[in-house]
């Protein structure tokens, strides 16, 4: 990822564009194959081959996808707790979370940050096979962030 990362914005954009084609290529039939087979079926290849096991843990074949998502989020919880927040997972399917937001972080106009910043980045750091966040928010009217707000100053998605 540092080389992908070094590279100028057009080679790194249409290489993670390619990425992403290759993922979406691959995602839709190994889910269905995933299916299709059921647990023991992914279990007994999963440890007859290495190579099987890993292309499986990469897009999330055989788990609960909404079990890993949440285990994914705990250590983001307290830190959307302390505001006043609370994030539910309503579903995990195909790499795709759908989250709901709600106490003081709906409205908020932090959430989007709180989002890209923590939750994606939980996502991704946690959750094997993740593809996106999918939001519903309660209804409230904007507001800003309760209490003194922190700014994290770095690149984003680089840990401290």
């Amino acid at each position: 990822m540092r080389e992908i990362e070094s590279l100028d914005d057009v080679r790194r954009d249409l290489l993670l564009e390619l990425l992403d084609g290759i993922d979406t290529v691959h995602r839709l039939p190994l889910t269905l194959l995933g299916e299709n087979l059921g647990a023991a079926e992914i279990e007994r290849l999963r440890e007859a081959e290495p190579a099987v096991a890993w292309l499986f843990d990469a897009y999330g074949l055989g788990v609960d996808q909404r079990a890993q998502a949440e285990e994914a989020l705990e250590p983001i919880i307290p830190y959307i707790h302390s505001h006043g927040g609370r994030i539910e997972v309503l579903e995990a399917k195909g790499g795709i979370v759908r989250a709901r937001m709600s106490g003081a972080c709906a409205g908020c106009t932090a959430s989007a940050v709180t989002l890209k910043e923590g939750v994606e980045q939980a996502l991704r750091d946690g959750f094997p096979g993740y593809v996106g966040l999918e939001v519903e928010e309660e209804e409230a009217a904007e507001h800003p962030p309760p209490g003194p707000t922190l700014l994290q100053i770095g690149r984003p998605g680089h840990k401290l």
